[in-house]
């Protein structure tokens, strides 16, 4: 899948621009602060029905206005198949989504119409940032792969909230009426709760063999790790916890990790009892899905606090590129590619060995202020647009 053409209505600084791409990479071109990265946050909005930047819909809206209008054409590799995406999304978190002219009410309708991959310099916060910065990573994948897994996430989290809510009106003791309901939230927060992890631990594995091949091409000599981390391992409330060995069974014979859920499950549920005292103490539940993590090693060290920051985004570039690997495998589809002003952040060598893995294999867009080393990356840009003065004109080539 590709672009063909992206119109924006009211979107940050743009009043109105409609721009015309081709299955090869898109070169943007302009000094910071006059909307590269604008851009691409819409491509990413189209492709995810969600900013990379912000949580706050209102801030997409050009100020003054009372909503934004994305319109993107989706076309196929083979060009058979074409849909027109569109958005159009107010203030007060109102949105409207339209599929082909036939409106959908749920962003899970779409995002997989056109995968997309962002790298970023905010990436560096997958690595350093705290737990949530992972666990949305991980989960960002598994939505776009997996149609269910965002309304698992989602009654999830609605069961959390009850439980939480129960702890804190149970004022530290809890009656036989409470017990009685706790029960029932136990075992959904179960339910629910084990089959994000499970999937979560599916996707590691699925990963752990490329993310340390990519590592190793970027940092030579390098030992990388990936595990998942639970909860109750953070907070070395199990005794004896190994990372995932317990929940992981001999392989299937595609290589594929397979899960004892029943064991993930009985775990679950064993720690949620124990931590009750505790739980009931802070008001809030501490095992489940919600605290997990994931560790990134080098030589066996984590490099959250003893990598450099060369080394933390080199481990983010990793991490990235396995979730184009990821997403193609699942969808059978190559995702559009977005890089924000990241080859500037690497050194020549690093930038050739980041361009060589996508070149000519994705449709890309590239942010850029200074083109003096895009030259040295043979990078073959189809088209390429200078960003000024909230304008966007097609460059020659």
């Amino acid at each position: 899948m590709y672009l063909k053409n992206l119109e924006l209505k009211n979107y940050r600084n743009y009043d109105h621009i409609k721009l015309e791409f081709n299955k090869e990479s898109i070169l943007l071109v302009g000094n910071n602060g006059n909307g590269k990265t604008n851009l691409l946050e819409a491509v990413h909005y189209i492709s995810t029905g969600r900013s990379h930047r912000t949580h706050f819909q209102d801030e997409l809206i050009k100020w003054g206005r009372d909503h934004f209008l994305l319109r993107g054409t989706i076309v196929s590799g083979n060009g058979r198949k074409k849909h027109l995406v569109e958005i159009e999304a107010g203030n007060k978190n109102t949105i409207k989504i339209k599929v082909d002219g036939v409106y959908r009410r749920k962003k899970t309708d779409f995002i997989s119409i056109l995968p997309s991959v962002i790298f970023s310099p905010d990436d560096l916060k997958i690595i350093k940032a705290e737990p949530g910065e992972r666990r949305a990573f991980m989960d960002s994948i598994l939505e776009i792969i997996q149609k269910d897994f965002s309304s698992i996430r989602l009654q999830y989290q609605k069961i959390l909230a009850q439980r939480n809510s129960l702890l804190k009106s149970a004022a530290g003791r809890l009656k036989d009426s409470h017990l009685r309901t706790l029960g029932a939230w136990n075992q959904n927060l179960v339910r629910y709760g084990m089959e994000i992890i499970a999937r979560r631990l599916e996707l590691i594995e699925s990963v752990k063999k490329a993310f340390a091949g990519h590592m190793g091409d970027f940092l030579k000599g390098a030992v990388p790790g990936i595990r998942y981390i639970y909860s109750w391992e953070r907070n070395n409330l199990c005794a004896g916890a190994a990372g995932e060995k317990p929940f992981i069974l001999p392989g299937s014979s595609t290589g594929a990790a397979v899960i004892d859920r029943e064991r993930l499950a009985l775990i679950f549920r064993r720690r949620l009892e124990e931590d009750l005292e505790q739980d009931l103490i802070r008001k809030a539940t501490a095992a489940g899905p919600h605290r997990d993590d994931i560790a990134i090693s080098l030589g066996g060290r984590d490099i959250r606090s003893f990598g450099s920051q060369g080394q933390q985004r080199i481990a983010a570039v990793s991490l990235r590129l396995c979730q184009i690997q990821v997403i193609k495998d699942s969808l059978s589809t190559d995702p559009v590619l977005l890089l924000d002003d990241v080859l500037s952040e690497l050194d020549m060598e690093r930038r050739k060995k980041l361009a060589g893995v996508i070149k000519g294999r994705f449709q890309t867009f590239v942010t850029t202020a200074d083109m003096g080393y895009l030259d040295s990356l043979d990078i073959d840009f189809g088209s390429r647009f200078q960003v000024k003065d909230d304008v966007v004109t097609k460059m020659g080539l």
